[in-house]
């Protein structure tokens, strides 16, 4: 009988041993299942949010690495190191743009202008009240394309009008074109072809500064206004989350952005640089000095950008990451949408540390205890092999008899126990996941602890609710999960066995039959 029957017969005439080791494997093979189902889950989950995500790539200036890297106390009395920072520039942006994983993109200038003539617009039943005597707070973004970004990726929506023409977005004008939403033209009774004027304050150079009140407007304060006329073009609106509370977290960036004007680029570098050019003047007839940020030339002052890339897939954003991070000035780094799902991605790292030490344990657990209860098994079949190896048999077909058994019989349980495993962690780490989620929003009342770039121009990251992101999570079984519960549960079985054959190594058949 060659040792394959023997193998098969032995698992046959033995039951009660083979259901032990079947329950045994089967027990441990569950909790390493579900380890391994947690962290498959983890993969699966972060692929789905990230296919859901808008491909939308931004950049951001690291305040705190640049400020680290300075030698504060080398700094001289008459030195200004934020004049030196680096900046990113149009030719940065447009090196970066090439790569092969844009679609396409944008950069825009931000600014905030003032008016007393316009108010912003807070909603229908909500009334904002201002200061008496101070003008109003706009902010306007600037863009260099005919396709904004912001329309393209629908996260505004053009009602009434067009968007900027080629000629528009040539600087020379005396009038720019403007994009202003449907609540702020209400507001303030704008249409399309209808005019404004938004300005900047150029103050006269005190010893000290002034301080910010109605009076500082007075015509003894003011050194000069720069001022620039638009005309409305077009007309946007954004759709409106069905869950957002008034003043909670969605309103709140949802008002903001329809409190935002879109006008070309040039616009606002114009008003900047006259307003540099005219806060230089007022401190120089003061007999002041000049401050380092309006002292310099044109290029000097040109005004810092902020750059919109649109991937083809949101697949590729690593890729673009690791191909851009050369190209990026010091001291800057790139800003995905993926903090919308930060809250998930937490928890789950989180539970991804508590996945890998269950793993851990129960490998170890399972090596110390089939190893212990193999070769406990063997020396009871001691008089079993010395009789197999007084016969003649190579002790090399004993041992391969011995991992035969073992190991169809951990076929059989790992098997069963891959489904019950994954079954068990799928409910747990839900449940797990749920009490996470819940108890983070309850803690941060609806509001981001993290503001990112796109906060900052109006462009929502879609926060993602604790159901969406419980959708998002998936612990289903995939062909790489399964082959590697496999690839470990058999291997931690052989390796189980190692120890136990080295016994019918040592094994001698005279003094086993004496």
């Amino acid at each position: 009988m060659n040792f394959f029957k023997r193998a098969t017969t032995s698992i046959i005439r033995r039951p009660g041993k083979t259901i032990i080791l079947l329950l045994l494997v089967f027990i441990l093979g569950s909790v390493i299942a579900g380890a391994i189902s947690v962290e498959g889950a983890i993969s699966n989950t972060d692929a789905n949010l990230r296919r859901n995500m808008q491909p939308i790539v931004s950049i951001e200036f690291d305040w705190m690495d640049w400020e680290s890297s300075i030698d504060w106390e080398a700094v001289g009395p008459n030195e200004d190191p934020w004049m030196n920072q680096p900046r990113l520039t149009p030719t940065d942006v447009r090196a970066i743009g090439a790569l092969p994983y844009v679609d396409f993109y944008d950069y825009l200038i931000r600014g905030w202008l003032q008016s007393f003539e316009l108010e912003g617009y807070w909603g229908e039943n909500t009334f904002v009240s201002g200061m008496d005597g101070m003008p109003n707070h706009i902010e306007v973004q600037g863009t260099s394309r005919t396709s904004m970004v912001q329309i393209e990726q629908d996260i505004i929506q053009l009602i009434q009008g067009n968007q900027f023409s080629e000629g528009d977005l040539q600087p020379g004008a005396d009038i720019a074109k403007a994009i202003i939403s449907e609540g702020f033209a209400r507001q303030n009774d704008l249409s399309l072809g209808s005019t404004f004027e938004l300005s900047e304050f150029v103050f006269n150079a005190t010893e000290g500064g002034m301080m910010w009140s109605p009076d500082m407007f007075n015509d003894e304060n003011v050194f000069e206004i720069i001022s620039q006329e638009f005309e409305v073009i077009g007309i946007f609106d954004i759709e409106e989350a069905p869950d957002s509370a008034p003043h909670g977290q969605e309103w709140n960036d949802r008002m903001n952005a329809l409190n935002t004007i879109y006008v070309p680029n040039w616009a606002i570098e114009d008003i900047q640089r006259r307003f540099a050019a005219a806060t230089a003047l007022a401190w120089e007839e003061s007999g002041l000095d000049i401050p380092a940020w309006a002292a310099g030339n044109d290029e000097e002052r040109e005004s810092s950008v902020t750059p919109l890339f649109i991937l083809e897939d949101p697949s590729y954003i690593d890729d673009f990451r690791s191909a851009g991070e050369e190209l990026l000035p010091e001291s800057h780094f790139f800003q995905d949408m993926s903090n919308a799902f930060n809250g998930i991605a937490s928890s789950m790292a989180t539970m991804q540390n508590i996945a890998n030490w269950i793993l851990y344990v129960s490998i170890g657990a399972t090596l110390l205890i089939l190893s212990l209860l193999i070769t406990l098994f063997l020396r009871d079949r001691r008089y079993e092999m010395g009789v197999y190896l007084a016969l003649g048999e190579k002790k090399g077909k004993v041992i391969s008899q011995i991992l035969l058994e073992v190991l169809v019989t951990s076929f059989v349980a790992i098997t069963l126990s891959v489904f019950v495993g994954n079954l068990i962690s799928s409910q747990v780490s839900r449940n797990m996941l749920m009490n996470e989620l819940t108890a983070e929003a309850q803690d941060d009342h609806g509001w981001r602890n993290e503001w990112t770039i796109f906060d900052q121009i109006g462009i929502p990251t879609n926060n993602m609710t604790v159901d969406e992101m419980l959708e998002a999570y998936d612990v289903s079984l995939t062909p790489g999960i399964i082959g590697l519960f496999y690839a470990i549960g058999l291997g931690a079985v052989i390796v189980s066995s190692l120890i136990p054959v080295m016994y019918v190594v040592t094994l001698n058949p005279k003094k086993v039959l004496m």
